[in-house]
């Protein structure tokens, strides 16, 4: 039996807050090689458990004004940006798609969230997060979005998403002798085709790469800063710190997300937009 609008918006709220809360987990944790389930959560400045109470996703955040209520340390607010946002990404999605659809993109968006948390502090997009979620798009595309995706057009953003970036980084190390593109972006777009099917790759690519350089063109203008230190090669040689628009290293994941996210939630608009009507 249908759920009224009015409830059925509001419960998948609380799942995408309740989400978001679990994305800044992951987050966190999947870098570290921390479990996602244990230990229970804690501050991470002072590493003590929290109250059950002080984890109510978007509520706790508002009441505690930000900050630790063992320490008094402030909480990160990128944790309740992942929690509104994603609570809005799920009503949305519940008030404009299919259920089947709805869930699938939501799934997507999740994935995303997480990855561009993770590769803008650690320059890593994780395997452990893209390859399960290339099979699990590959499944909703062929039996959640059949019409609007489909197996085949799923296989086909698969291939075309890995294989794109895969030629474009083996070529610029050839040219550049430095890899230019890592395996994790390639496998982050064959996800992405899964989920949204070959066009879904072509705007992603695209205007991933516009915000790209924009972004690219804003760290350069800051002195490079704004992320912290990647996860690898902590003892980089130091030419490769010099700030320029071609040494200074620019997390292409974070982009790439916006970018499949935005198709996700606006490809019938995109769709219309594009073919005119």
């Amino acid at each position: 039996m249908d759920l009224p609008a009015g409830i059925g918006g509001a419960l998948a709220f609380v799942i995408g807050a309740v989400t978001g809360s679990f994305v800044t987990v992951v987050a966190y944790r999947v870098p570290r090689e921390m479990s996602v389930v244990a230990p229970r959560s804690f501050c991470e400045s002072c590493e003590r458990s929290l109250p059950v109470w002080s984890n109510l996703p978007i509520l706790a955040y508002i009441g505690l004004r930000g900050r630790c209520i063992m320490c008094g340390a402030p909480i990160p607010f990128r944790n309740f940006l992942s929690e509104a946002g994603l609570a809005v990404t799920a009503l949305f999605l519940y008030l404009e798609f299919p259920p089947g659809s709805a869930i699938a993109r939501f799934v997507l968006c999740s994935a995303l969230f997480a990855i561009a948390l993770i590769d803008y502090d650690w320059r890593i997009v994780p395997n452990a997060i893209t390859l399960p979620g290339t099979i699990v798009g590959l499944a909703a595309a062929s039996l959640l979005m059949p019409e609007e995706v489909g197996w085949q057009s799923s296989l086909a953003g698969i291939a075309l998403g890995a294989g794109v970036l895969f030629v474009v980084g083996y070529f610029y190390e050839l040219v550049r002798g430095r890899e230019g593109v890592g395996m994790g972006d390639v496998w982050l777009l064959a996800m992405t085709g899964a989920f949204l099917g070959w066009p879904g790759v072509v705007f992603t690519l695209f205007f991933g790469s516009m915000l790209g350089i924009i972004g690219g063109l804003a760290m350069v203008v800051s002195g490079g800063r704004g992320a912290r230190a990647p996860l690898a090669d902590p003892a980089a040689d130091l030419a490769e710190t010099d700030v320029s628009i071609l040494r200074t290293e620019v997390p292409f994941g974070p982009f790439l997300s916006l970018a499949a996210g935005c198709y996700a939630l606006f490809q019938p608009q995109l769709m219309r937009w594009y073919l005119g009507g």
